[in-house]
């Protein structure tokens, strides 16, 4: 989570020769695969390099994230100004984490969000109450793509809280979510793992990495993942990926690392339980009482097809001066062919899926140069980075209209198909896409060994443009083009007092700014819906919101081991929106709104065998100020609850023993800001709290049997919540998971 030790003593060399990433999993496609690798890897081990004597020994785990990955931090952890979570792949791997939604719940603060009307089946989440899926990042480049990300090659998670603009550009108003991704080594490391469990779960996941020769290497990651859904009827998620990484230069001033990913995904998706926003049975917006949270309102026929490719370059190259120079690509397409049916009341007894149907290309170019130098003013010492950055995006959907599946009974749904409500192709095509310019210099300053200020600062320009085509006869008049030009300037602010070795304080200010002109606000015009449905709504066309944050807080390494961060924060926005997520509702333009909030977390070793990560967040959020609609003023904003804790703590009882467990708790929240006392109502969904237990036995240093046992007392609830209120995705039911890991 947070870093342990100070500023780095000298950062251009850290960078030149960082050091090798630590073994993670690696993945196959089917058993027969999986036990094939196991062989031929067993084989590769043979004719590579011997690794250190020390590598035998028991591996100890950390689940303390020591520093960012982007040159733009350049300080540890301890010393940044601001709250920053990093997640090491030890942690994710003992939770045996196959997905975000399974990650982020070690960080509170942090709401997953189902998709409303049409989803565009991504991850969605909020970070301290700001919508987030436009603020994923590969790698420190923007991630766009609306996928479901399996962290199976991922080193480590990066979670970066408050507004973050002049580090990330448009958006980033709750902050960041980045993952970094494995990287090859100088080191022979292999490992395998297998996992069967209830509910016809199969996973295997493998890591490899081979040195070439002495300057160059290369690590490919698998992955083959089927299952049912624990305490669902139907649902069912199957996936395989490869992800191939390849470094030139480990002994050179220039660095060369190329890396791909491809994935597919192959569902029968679940779209969770209806919930009555509409009032059908006079419950004010609740999950109609004594509902099984077992049904499931979709389609035998229902599908979800996507296929991720992503190809990165990173060139690295160091001045003899000092000066760092890196320059970085990524590439990426998502394909996705689906058809999701949303659960919808019809009346006391009825229930229906309505379908939500797409054929989606998601297209992304991201190029970052970013130069770091140092330099001394006077007494006063100072890390600069400047960058720029240049991007395009692109969303196309061929669209099929929206369809009524048909009806079923809302208590004992049946299972059926669609048949005759199939929705089919009208000839219409619409796209979005942006072009995008960022320009940006940060500085860290040394002003005495005891402080230092860090100022940040950047300028955005995001050209943004909504087309419908295909069109004929009558309907032609509906083949429109919108556009929209936005520049803005974010800035950031943080000072650091170093009271001793092993305490920090410090205090933030910082901007970030969202534009109508993007996926996350125009996903839903983008989809199927009527004949004509408008590809943007009526807030494409106003002004960036404007978000700005206080912070202050303090960090401690207590016993060097355990590390303990405190932070206190206010969240303003001006300009703010809350969009029409139902059709037929209103846009609420020109809001203002705060967010207050609390955060303590806590990563690390309480001593040699006990290990904790663990965090709360309290959020208060209000509606201060709406022109046009005074019924939204007061209001709380929705996927933002007040209460959000996680524990995951285990002991090693003895050198083979070790337990260990976790809980979450999240308190009770809604869908979001209503807009008037009639008509669509805000959706209330209750608290929940769940407990996972975990167990490992070492066999020997190299091969371990690992239990999960998720959600053990079988805690039925509502984990995502769309922002229109029209359904609830509930959580996953209990399910035990058996591990076995090999290493070779």
């Amino acid at each position: 989570m947070h870093a342990n030790g100070s500023a780095r003593p000298s950062l251009t060399a850290s960078l030149v020769h960082a050091p090798a990433a630590t073994p993670e999993r690696f993945s196959v496609h089917a058993i027969g695969v999986a036990v094939s690798l196991l062989v031929s890897g067993a084989a590769l081990a043979q004719n590579a390099p011997t690794p250190a004597e020390s590598l035998d020994e028991v591996r100890v785990i950390d689940f303390r994230g020591q520093q960012m990955d982007s040159l733009k931090y350049s300080r540890d952890l301890k010393d940044t100004p601001r709250i920053i979570s990093v997640l090491p792949s030890d942690l994710l791997e003992e939770q045996n984490v196959t997905s975000i939604k399974d990650a982020l719940r070690n960080i509170p603060g942090i709401s997953l969000q189902a998709g409303e009307g049409n989803p565009p089946g991504g991850d969605q989440l909020k970070i301290r109450g700001f919508n987030a899926r436009d603020d994923l990042n590969v790698n420190g480049t923007r991630d766009l793509g609306n996928y479901f990300r399996d962290p199976f090659y991922i080193d480590q998670l990066e979670v970066v809280k408050g507004p973050n603009s002049a580090f990330s550009g448009r958006g980033s108003a709750g902050g960041t979510v980045n993952f970094v991704t494995k990287k090859p080594s100088l080191e022979a490391l292999n490992r395998a793992e297998v996992s069967v469990g209830t509910d016809s779960y199969f996973r295997a996941t493998a890591d490899l990495n081979r040195p070439i020769d002495d300057n160059s290497a290369v690590r490919i990651n698998l992955m083959t993942h089927d299952a049912d859904k624990p305490g669902r009827d139907v649902a069912n998620e199957s996936r395989y990926g490869i992800y191939a990484a390849y470094t030139w230069g480990f002994k050179e001033k220039t660095q060369i690392t190329a890396d791909f990913l491809h994935t597919r995904q192959d569902d029968l998706p679940d779209a969770g339980l209806p919930l009555d926003r509409t009032n059908v049975l006079g419950n004010g917006g609740v999950l109609p009482p004594g509902l099984n949270f077992d049904n499931f309102y979709g389609h035998l026929d229902d599908y979800k097809k996507v296929t991720v490719n992503q190809l990165g370059l990173t060139v690295q190259h160091a001045y003899a001066s000092g000066l760092v120079l890196r320059n970085q690509t990524r590439l990426s397409r998502v394909g996705n062919d689906s058809i999701t049916s949303s659960p919808r009341i019809v009346n006391a007894t009825t229930a229906r899926g309505d379908t939500k149907p797409r054929d989606q290309d998601d297209q992304g170019f991201n190029n970052q140069t970013d130069l770091l130098f140092s330099f001394n003013t006077g007494g006063v010492r100072h890390d600069m980075v400047s960058g720029v950055e240049l991007a395009k995006y692109s969303y196309e959907n061929r669209r099929r209209r929206d369809t009524q599946g048909p009806s079923t009974s809302l208590y004992n749904p049946a299972q059926r198909v669609l048949g005759a409500a199939t929705p089919v192709y009208d000839g219409s095509v619409y796209r979005f896409e942006t072009q995008e310019v960022g320009v940006y210099l940060l500085d860290t300053m040394a002003l005495s060994d005891k402080w230092e200020l860090s100022l940040g600062g950047r300028w955005d320009r995001v050209d943004a443009k909504a087309t419908r085509r295909g069109f004929t006869g009558v309907n032609a008049s509906a083949n429109t083009t919108h556009e929209r030009e936005d520049s803005e300037f974010s800035y950031s602010a943080g000072l650091v007092y170093k009271l001793r070795p092993d305490t920090s304080l410090y205090a933030s200010y910082g901007s970030a700014f969202n534009i109508s002109g993007t996926f996350d606000r125009n996903q839903v015009q983008l989809a199927g819906g009527g004949a004509t449905e408008a590809i943007v709504g009526a807030g494409f066309s106003t002004p960036p919101e404007k978000v700005r944050a206080i912070e202050v807080g303090a960090k401690w390494d207590l016993g060097s081991n355990l590390d303990l961060n405190v932070a206190l924060f206010r969240t303003e926005t001006s300009e703010g929106r809350f969009p029409a997520a139902v059709a037929g509702d209103v846009t609420i333009p020109n809001v203002g709104y705060h967010i207050n909030g609390f955060e303590v977390l806590a990563a690390g070793n309480v001593s040699k065998r006990w290990k904790l990560y663990s965090g709360y967040t309290y959020l208060q959020s209000k509606v201060t100020s709406s022109p046009t609609n005074a019924y939204a003023v007061g209001q709380e904003l929705g996927g933002t609850p007040k209460h959000s804790f996680n524990v995951f703590t285990t002991y090693d009882v003895s050198s083979q023993w070790t337990l260990g467990g976790g809980l979450q708790y999240v308190a009770g929240q809604t869908s979001g800001v209503q807009p008037a006392a009639t008509g669509n109502l805000k959706v209330s969904i209750p608290s929940y709290t769940v407990a996972d237990i975990y167990v490992t036995y070492k066999f020997s240093p190299k091969t371990q049997l690992r239990l999960n046992l998720y959600n053990a007392f079988d805690k039925r609830y509502i984990q995502q919540l769309a922002e229109g209120g029209g359904q609830g995705i509930p959580g996953n039911g209990r399910q035990l998971i058996a591990t076995v890991r090999h290493d070779f």
